[in-house]
């Protein structure tokens, strides 16, 4: 009996060699479903998830680690209730991600936890935690790109050292992706799709708070990790919403635009600072042609959550020698500063079913003043080979530049962070994803 249940187990997750060459490729989630469905239960559960091991070689210029090798193991798994009643689904979802060697410890996080209902014809309505649906609608060079994802990938600045804010989100900067919200996406009418999400309180996210990770486990502090007049700003009663358009055919030529906006109450906990509302968009554009896809994107965060109190003194050039603090005039913003802009654009060509290669430019502008300001750039080439729909290989190199203003290496200093002026540095990776 025991040995029976054991083989049983093992041909589940597909270490037994199947007999059908089909069912051999399916994913680990869907021979569990096979399984339970010829054993006659019906189960409302399921689950999906991936693991991507990264190994990576980083050199730059100006370092703020010995580290110039590090590996790493990302996991997303996601956990999914789902029932009927009439024509409408229900159910709840909990997605959890762990890093190993790049979040400290390893911890898991939960990243999503939502209750849903959804209907064919209407759409998905969600409660809980869950991504901005401007954020989940949002078009940018990344869209098309493979591999680790370039700065798609939200992770390259964790590995370079950068100077107070060169790097601009491919969205909206300060979204509120891990606070509660109520979101609706509606199902596509005529090619037409539309969104909207309601954040009460951006701090809402108390299960989901982590720090901003460093290599070798070093740590940014997060209120010292923000901008200039960002120190302690969270944001409420804010709305997100997008419209996307999708025209064409898939197999022949295509395309998608989206247009998506950002707008809510800017608050601080410091007494006696103001901060600016959020007022920020995004739009994008994603061209298909059989096997090239083509991709742009801009974003422009205002002056969303930038203090509204000004330095009454300029900073020629940064001081290493020099202590600078907080309260420190000079350190403040001047008329001008705004929250950054970003634009990028991607391109991938599928040379075969198998294999996939890409390549993006991305670059973004931060302004203390209105002729002082924080640059990076950030220039991708991937390649992705698929074995299946169980995983794939790749290989990705990363250019990354950025040229920090005075202004921003002097607020870095007053922060304990990383201060650099010019830095460039190049990254090598190579990695398998594993679907299950």
């Amino acid at each position: 009996m025991k040995k029976t249940i054991f083989l049983a187990l093992l041909s589940t997750i597909g270490i037994c060699e199947a007999t059908d060459v089909a069912d051999e490729e399916k994913l680990l989630h869907e021979k569990v479903a096979d399984k339970l469905q010829k054993e006659g239960i019906d189960c409302p559960l399921s689950f999906r998830g991936t693991f991507n091991f990264t190994s990576l070689f980083m050199n730059q210029e100006k370092k703020n680690t010995d580290d110039s090798s590090i590996c790493a193991l990302e996991s997303d798994i996601f956990l999914k209730y789902l029932n009927k009643c009439a024509q409408y689904n229900y159910g709840f979802e909990i997605g959890v991600k762990a890093n190993s060697g790049i979040i400290k410890q390893g911890s898991p996080i939960v990243r999503t936890a939502y209750a849903f209902v959804e209907s064919e014809k209407i759409g998905t309505l969600k409660v809980g935690f869950s991504p901005t649906v401007a954020d989940s609608m949002t078009i940018s060079g990344g869209s098309v790109l493979v591999g680790y994802g370039g700065a798609a990938s939200r992770n390259l600045s964790i590995f370079y050292n950068e100077s107070a804010g060169s790097f601009v989100d491919l969205c909206f900067l300060f979204d509120d992706n891990k606070a509660a919200k109520i979101a609706f996406m509606s199902q596509k009418f005529s090619g037409f799709s539309f969104g909207i999400s309601f954040t009460p309180d951006s701090r809402s996210s108390n299960p989901f708070k982590t720090l901003h990770p460093k290599p070798r486990n070093k740590e940014i502090n997060e209120e010292k990790a923000n901008f200039p007049g960002m120190r302690s700003a969270y944001s409420k009663s804010i709305i997100t919403g997008g419209v996307a358009y999708e025209f064409g055919d898939p197999n022949e030529f295509n395309g998608k635009i989206s247009l998506c906006g950002w707008m809510g109450k800017g608050e601080t906990s410091v007494i006696g600072v103001k901060v600016n509302n959020i007022s920020a968009y995004s739009i994008g554009i994603l061209l298909g042609y059989k096997d090239f896809k083509l991709a742009l994107g801009y974003a422009d965060n205002g002056k969303s959550l930038r203090s509204k109190r000004y330095a009454t003194a300029d900073i020629d050039a940064f001081n290493e020698n020099k202590s600078y603090t907080f309260n420190d005039p000079e350190v403040g913003l001047k008329p001008g500063a705004d929250a950054g802009t970003m634009y990028s654009i991607g391109a991938s060509y599928a040379v075969n079913s198998k294999l996939t290669i890409s390549a993006g430019y991305f670059r973004s502008a931060v302004k203390f003043s209105s002729s002082e300001k924080s640059t990076a750039s950030v220039i991708t080439f991937a390649g992705e080979y698929v074995f299946d729909k169980r995983g794939s290989v790749y290989a990705e190199y990363d250019k990354i530049k950025s040229d920090s203003c005075a202004r921003a290496q002097a607020y870095g200093k007053a922060c304990g962070i990383s201060s650099t002026g010019k830095n460039s540095g190049n990254i090598f990776m190579v990695g398998v994803k594993i679907n299950i």
